[in-house]
């Protein structure tokens, strides 16, 4: 029986999340900002929902999963547990919407800097991207189109 659970498991982790990343990009910091952001959308190509369960970076002490919600006519960003991809589908991590919060970061980030992250997912896998550090000015631009 043993064995069995040990194939399985094996098979597991051989196959993972079945997920495409693209267009991942962190946020310059603004001087004095201990805080950032880090964006990307992700393919979700399995016929089960997945879910993003924590981000990590060792660029910064924490890093949380976020969303805006309207409360009050104002905006407001919260914490979640949880990004779910639903099955054949994706989801977008962009500003104003779900995103990766890094906060108390160890060091400025710079346009042209790069950044580890690493996501796991509701399976059990684990999934490494380079993300690469873009100015402010640029973010923005993406974000009004």
């Amino acid at each position: 029986m043993k064995k069995f659970v040990l194939s399985i498991a094996s098979i597991a982790v051989l196959f993972g999340a079945d997920v495409e990343i693209d267009g991942a990009y962190a946020r310059a910091s603004i001087p004095n900002v201990p805080n950032s952001a880090a964006f990307f959308v992700i393919k979700n190509n399995s016929d089960k929902d997945i879910a993003i369960t924590s981000a990590n970076s060792d660029i910064a002490e924490k890093n949380e999963l976020h969303t805006h919600i309207k409360e009050n006519k104002m905006m407001k960003m919260m914490k979640i547990e949880k990004l779910v991809v639903p099955a054949k589908s994706s989801l977008e991590l962009k500003s104003g919407g779900d995103h990766v919060m890094l906060m108390g970061l160890k060091k400025e980030l710079k346009a042209g800097d790069e950044i580890s992250l690493e996501l796991s997912f509701s399976d059990g896998d684990k999934k490494s991207i380079k993300v690469p550090v873009k100015d402010l000015e640029s973010t923005m631009h993406k974000m009004q189109h």
